[in-house]
């Protein structure tokens, strides 16, 4: 099969290709000029370098094409919005016109969590059919929906389109941002209280999250949409499993995000001043207001999925991300 991948240097793009590649299939990944692609390489995967803005540039990849994966998308919340906008919306608009107009046979796109903009209010589950929480807690929730529409209109128009909404993702190997940062700063005691304690969210493991895309690939029809989402935990119980993990202890002091949201934004500028990074960005303080909760159900039952749990997931990653720093440090 023959398989072009966007984002394939990327956290799940590059675990997607690590799945794939033993088993034979042709995979070819837009890269960017300035990407690391000696794993791609070492993994036999054919790169072609471009931008997803640029359609020309992406045509001689996703040519004859069995699959198209999207899983590109600009996720640093202290990316400016345009950036944000370019890859999120007006990049996943691009790549469905083209796969679009050649007649890909099929596509995935890698969407999130963030397009509902939270689960309800009161800690219930939300699954694939909503409700949207608005108004959309950040800019990357934002443009995350609107370019999972702009694909989705492409559907009209012809295009087999799956789409998976990961949850929280975390797991070996680390990320320079992302749920495995925060899950890293709580093992190392580095959060003197937890915002929003009793806020749930759904925390799902890297590896079975690659796991859930390769079944939508092999058997879901088109037009089914699957949330891989694992387990919910409080913020309180997650800090606890981790501290009780990293032999620390977990931090006692609880702060609303209203308080919290006030606190950083005094504080943020002087931490920058003297060469430190907020242990949170403000702007993501109104996501933490929110639950990120989600029934998985649909991708379990249709698609045989089991995803682990925190108690399976968390020890390996802990042990990893520990071993990282160490090893940073020496």
């Amino acid at each position: 099969m023959r398989i072009f991948i966007t984002g394939a240097t990327g956290y799940i793009g590059s675990a997607l290709c690590r799945r794939l590649a033993p088993e034979g299939h042709e995979l070819r990944a837009l890269v960017r000029p300035t990407s690391r692609t000696e794993e791609l390489v070492r993994l036999g995967v054919a790169t072609f370098v471009g931008d997803l803005g640029d359609r020309a540039s992406m045509r001689e990849g996703m040519s004859g094409a069995d699959w198209v994966v999207h899983a590109a998308a600009e996720l640093d919340p202290a990316a400016p919005d345009r950036r944000m906008e370019q890859a999120n919306v007006s990049g996943s608009e691009s790549v469905a016109s083209l796969a679009t107009k050649l007649g890909v046979p099929r596509f995935l796109s890698v969407s999130s969590i963030a397009f509902f903009g939270g689960s309800p209010s009161d800690g219930s589950v939300a699954n694939e059919e909503g409700p949207l929480q608005l108004p959309f807690p950040t800019t990357y929730s934002a443009t995350k929906h609107a370019g999972q529409q702009a694909i989705a209109a492409y559907a009209a128009r012809g295009l087999r389109l799956n789409t998976v909404y990961p949850s929280l993702v975390y797991g070996p190997p680390g990320k320079r941002g992302g749920a495995n940062v925060m899950l890293k700063n709580l093992a190392k005691g580095r959060f003197p209280a937890l915002i929003g304690a009793d806020r749930k969210a759904s925390w799902v493991y890297l590896e079975d999250v690659v796991e859930g895309m390769v079944a939508v690939i092999e058997r879901a029809p088109p037009g089914r949409d699957y949330l891989l989402t694992g387990d919910v935990a409080t913020v309180r119980e997650l800090a606890d499993a981790v501290a009780g993990l990293a032999g620390i202890r977990s931090p006692r002091r609880e702060l609303s995000p209203g308080f919290a949201r006030a606190a950083l934004t005094v504080a943020a500028p002087l931490m920058r001043l003297f060469g430190r990074r907020p242990p949170i960005p403000p702007r993501q303080i109104a996501s933490l207001a929110r639950h990120w909760a989600f029934d998985d159900t649909r991708a379990r039952q249709e698609l045989g999925w089991r995803p682990r749990t925190l108690a399976e997931g968390l020890p390996p990653t802990i042990t990893f991300l520990l071993a990282s720093q160490s090893a940073e440090a020496a």
